[in-house]
C-alpha cells in the first residue's frame, strides 16, 4: 500500500530521502508524487515473473491509468508495450518518441479518424471491437493500402468479484463480442478474410479491473484457448497471439490485500503452460495488461489540510486543499485510500473524520471514517496508491487547478507542471 520509498526519520515524511515538505514548498498542493524506485520494481517485477520457455510473452501498460512523456520513457527503457484508447493517446505516444509498433489500440468505439491515425503511423495492433469497427477498418486500410495486425475482442463470460463498472467480460458489457455468438464470430471471421491488408494474429479478452483471485485468469484462459483452436480448426487458421488482458488488483487498504505480483503472475503462466500444452496449441505469443497496478501503488497525494469541522450531526469533516476534482473514483465508485498526516505518521489516531474536499458536491469525499491524530492548518494529509486514475481523471470543474505532478528517486523530476489561473481560459474566444 505504501510506496517503498516512503518512510519517517526524526518526525519527518520522506519519500527517497526527500523531504515531503520541501517537495510541498516547491511544488504546492495538492501534489501528485510518483514513487520512482516503487515504480520501477513494479516494472520489474512483471518482467521477471512473466516469462516462459514455451511462448513469448508480452507486458502491455495501460496508458488509461497514467500517460505522460517521462513516463513513456521509462517504458521504452523497459521494453514495455503500451496500450492506447483514443487519438490522444496515440498522439502523445508518438510525440514522445515511442516506438508505435509497440502500442495495442483498444476502444469500443474507435473513430474514422483514430483507426486512420492509427494504420497511418503503424501502430503495431488493433484489437477490433466489433463488425462496424472492422467493416471501417477494411476500408481506410483499402484506401491507404497499408497491412495491419488485428486481433478480435471477445467476452468469455466470466464474472469476476469487482465493482460492476470495471467488470468488462459479462456477456452484456459493452465490449467486444461473446464467444458464444457463433453467427457474429463466424461474420467476423468472413469479413476480414476478405481484406488483403488486414492480418488476424489472435484474440483479446479481458475480464475486468481490481481482480484479486488468481483463479479467475484460470478460467479465463481455459476457455480462451479453446476458443482460439476452435476457431483454427473451422476455418482453417494459424492464430498464434493471445492477449489475456489483466486487471491485477492493488492493495488500497488494510483489509483488502492483493497477492503479489511474482505470486499473481507465475499462477497464470502456469495456467497457460498446462492450456497450451493439454490442448496442442499453436499460441506462441502472449500478452497481458496489468492495468493500475504497475504504477497505482507508486503514487501518492498530498494535500494541505485547514481544519476539522465537527457538525451538529456528531460527523467531523477533514477539510483539504483538493477533492473530487483530483480523485473522482470514491465519488465515481466508492473506492476507498487509507491516508496519513505528514510528519505524524507514528502518532495516536484518535479523530474519526470523513476527509472532504472543496468542491460544491456533497459526494466530495476522500475516505470516509478515517482515523487521524491532532491536526494543525500547518500539517498536510498524504493519500495512498493515487498513482493510477487519478492524475489521468482529473477535471476543472469549480475551475480548479491541476496538481504538478513529480517523480522522486534519485532525483525529483517534473513530469507535469501545475495549472495557472491563465489555462483555465486559454481555450475560450
Amino acid at each position: 500500500m505504501k510506496p517503498i520509498g516512503l518512510k519517517e526519520k526524526n518526525n519527518i515524511t520522506y519519500i527517497n530521502d526527500f523531504s515531503i515538505n520541501d517537495l510541498v514548498k516547491e511544488y504546492k498542493t495538492p501534489l501528485y508524487i510518483i514513487d520512482e524506485k516503487q515504480l520501477l520494481k513494479n516494472i520489474n517485477d512483471y518482467k521477471d515473473s512473466f516469462k516462459s520457455l514455451m511462448f513469448k510473452t508480452n507486458v502491455v501498460y495501460a496508458s488509461k491509468a497514467l500517460l505522460t512523456k517521462e513516463l513513456t520513457h521509462i517504458l521504452s527503457e523497459k521494453d514495455l508495450y503500451m496500450d492506447a484508447v483514443s487519438l490522444g493517446d496515440l498522439f502523445v505516444a508518438k510525440s514522445s518518441d515511442f516506438d508505435m509498433k509497440k502500442i495495442v489500440f483498444h476502444g469500443n468505439n474507435k473513430s474514422l479518424a483514430e483507426l486512420e491515425y492509427a494504420v497511418i503511423n503503424d501502430v503495431g495492433i488493433i484489437v477490433v471491437d466489433n463488425l462496424y469497427e472492422l467493416k471501417l477498418l477494411i476500408d481506410v486500410t483499402n484506401r491507404l493500402e497499408k497491412k495491419i495486425n488485428i486481433m478480435l475482442r471477445v467476452n468469455p463470460g466470466i464474472d469476476v468479484h469487482t465493482h460492476v463498472y470495471v467488470q468488462t467480460s459479462k456477456l452484456s458489457s459493452k465490449f467486444g463480442e461473446s464467444i458464444f455468438d457463433d453467427e457474429i464470430i463466424h461474420t467476423l471471421i468472413s469479413t476480414l478474410l476478405t481484406s488483403k491488408y488486414i492480418n488476424l494474429i489472435g484474440f483479446h479478452a479481458h475480464i475486468g479491473s481490481s481482480v484479486m483471485e488468481a483463479e479467475a485468469y484460470q478460467l479465463e484462459i481455459e476457455k480462451m484457448v479453446a476458443f482460439q483452436n476452435k476457431i483454427n480448426n473451422e476455418y482453417h487458421l494459424s492464430l498464434k497471439h493471445l492477449n489475456i488482458g489483466g486487471g491485477f488488483g492493488i492493495t488500497y487498504t488494510k483489509k483488502n490485500k492483493a497477492m503479489p505480483i511474482p505470486k499473481m503472475i507465475s499462477k497464470v503462466i502456469g495456467y497457460l503452460e498446462a492450456e497450451i500444452s493439454k490442448t496442442n496449441s499453436l499460441i506462441s505469443d502472449v500478452y497481458i495488461e496489468p492495468g493500475r497496478s504497475i504504477v497505482g501503488n507508486a503514487g501518492v497525494t498530498i494535500y494541505s489540510i485547514s481544519q476539522i469541522k465537527p457538525t451538529y450531526g456528531m460527523k467531523n469533516y477533514l477539510f483539504i486543499d483538493g477533492g473530487m476534482t483530483d480523485n473522482i473514483r470514491p465519488a465515481l465508485y466508492e473506492a476507498t485510500y487509507e491516508v496519513d498526516v505528514v510528519n505524524k505518521l507514528s502518532e495516536n489516531k484518535e479523530h474519526l473524520v470523513d476527509v472532504v474536499g472543496k468542491c460544491c458536491e456533497s459526494g466530495d469525499i476522500i475516505r470516509k471514517d478515517a482515523l487521524i491524530p491532532s491536526v494543525t492548518d500547518q500539517d498536510l494529509l498524504i493519500v495512498y496508491c493515487t498513482g493510477a486514475y487519478n492524475y489521468s481523471m482529473f477535471s476543472n470543474y469549480n475551475n480548479m487547478l491541476k496538481p504538478a505532478l513529480i517523480s522522486v528517486g534519485d532525483k525529483v523530476t517534473l513530469w507535469s507542471r501545475r495549472e495557472e489561473l491563465s489555462d483555465l481560459i486559454r481555450l475560450f474566444k
